[in-house]
């Protein structure tokens, strides 16, 4: 048998180590820290967290007096482009502290009733209510006051804007009111125009006051764009 033969051949065949290469296992990832800052921090802006805005009543504008916060959306869509929110605030709720005082006397009136004529009670009820709600009405009258009074004044660089919690809102630029009164319905002030309105509850009127004299300080003004203003409400 030669070299060249098939069982040369074969015999002169070795076996080598094959297969896919070993591979190596991965070295273990490291702990992740618990705490936060530890954390590295990554690039690109971080989630909107509404708790970021402040609720703490702070300053617009130099000069005007605090606002409760951010304004809130519903009253600070009613901007117009470019104008910048100078103060803001709501009256919101009823003040039952008037209506303590009222019922108070109230009581102490019927009280006296009481003492000096008993024979007040002994009336009949188709006529023992009729004193007994004119006794009454200044609570009502208080409530309705209330009532019409819960609404959003704002105060701009340029105007002053009424958001009430029903109807169209109000807005008056400084030059354009006409007639500054006292307003019955609210016990603040009522801003007229040409064809606007404006009601500034009482609980409202010295910051919205404020306000105004903060951007309308130094402006020059002829005797023609002076409102009618006994109160001195726009300064």
């Amino acid at each position: 048998m030669t070299d060249e033969s098939p069982e040369a051949r074969r015999r002169s065949f070795r076996v080598v180590p094959g297969g896919a290469p070993e591979r190596r296992a991965l070295p273990p990832a490291p702990d992740e820290p618990r705490d936060p800052k530890d954390r590295p921090q990554e690039p690109g802006p971080k989630e909107h967290d509404p708790s970021d805005l402040s609720s703490e009543p702070r300053a617009l504008a130099p000069g005007a007096p605090k606002s409760p916060g951010t304004a809130p959306l519903e009253i600070a869509r009613h901007l117009r482009m470019g104008e910048a929110l100078v103060w803001w605030d709501a009256k919101v709720g009823f003040d039952l502290r008037p209506l303590m005082w009222i019922g108070g006397a109230c009581a102490a009136a019927l009280l006296g009733a009481t003492v000096l004529a008993p024979e007040f009670w002994a009336q009949p009820l188709a006529e023992l209510w009729k004193p007994i709600a004119v006794l009454l009405s200044p609570m009502l009258v208080w409530l309705v006051r209330e009532q019409m009074s819960q609404r959003s004044i704002m105060v701009t660089d340029t105007a002053i804007v009424e958001v009430p919690r029903r109807g169209e809102p109000q807005r008056l630029q400084f030059t354009a009111v006409q007639r500054v009164r006292r307003d019955i319905w609210t016990g603040g002030m009522v801003l007229s125009g040409k064809n606007s309105r404006i009601r500034v509850p009482a609980i409202l009127e010295g910051s919205a006051r404020a306000a105004i004299a903060s951007q309308r300080k130094g402006a020059l003004r002829s005797k023609g764009e002076q409102p009618d203003d006994p109160h001195r409400f726009m300064g």
